[in-house]
């Protein structure tokens, strides 16, 4: 079978994206235009791969390890809260280092041979930072201040709970964002159904008076 150029170009800047080593940067504005930039469709992506992480995580490092108390406020939202692309860029760049965070000890320290686990986990920062750049693309924003790095705990167990409740955070973010996404893109397109309606109705109009004139 053969395939276009566009084509291949575009499958080899979606491997090139999801296969970076933890530690990459801000993924270029040229890979956002490469890869169509599908907020909603990404995030549901983004959500997908976190959540399939915390299940890999679980299961490599118990599923009785219960919550790390202090939480992640810088992942909580309202419900009924607007999304706010500054705010958003925030809570990105704190998910994408707490997730590196999360792969340096997995690898280095508590399941170093759990493969699996770690390419998910890179997978989960590559695909949050092409978030970032969608995100900042379509809705502008900054994240200024950039929130304190999260500080992981010394104990292994501590690891493992503040882990564990960062990966749950970081999804139901992502869920409340496929949410709220979902909502505005729904009455954009309500909006865009009226104004077709009433610009066919002004059409029939006008094409109605030229006949009587």
């Amino acid at each position: 079978m053969k395939y276009s150029a566009g084509f291949l170009k575009v499958v080899c800047t979606w491997i090139v994206i999801l296969m970076q080593s933890s530690d990459a940067g801000p993924v270029p504005k040229k890979h956002v235009d490469a890869v169509s930039c599908r907020l909603r469709e990404l995030t549901v992506l983004t959500k997908n791969l976190i959540e399939a992480s915390l299940t890999s995580f679980d299961a490599a490092n118990g599923n009785d390890l219960g919550n790390w108390s202090s939480g992640f406020p810088e992942l909580q939202v309202q419900q009924n809260s607007s999304v706010d692309g500054s705010k958003v860029q925030c809570s990105l760049h704190f998910v994408a280092e707490g997730l590196e965070k999360i792969l340096e000890d997995q690898k280095n320290h508590l399941n170093t041979e759990d493969i699996s686990l770690h390419e998910k986990l890179k997978n989960s920062i590559a695909r949050v930072k092409m978030l970032a750049a969608c995100m900042k693309e379509s809705r502008g924003g900054e994240c200024s201040p950039e929130p304190s790095p999260p500080i992981m705990p010394k104990h292994a167990f501590d690891r493992k709970q503040w882990s564990h409740t960062l990966l749950q955070a970081a999804r139901d973010y992502l869920g409340w964002l496929k949410l709220k996404l979902g909502v505005q893109m729904s009455k954009v397109k309500e909006k865009n159904k009226i104004r077709i309606r009433t610009d066919a109705t002004h059409q029939r109009y006008l094409e109605g008076s030229g006949h009587l004139l």
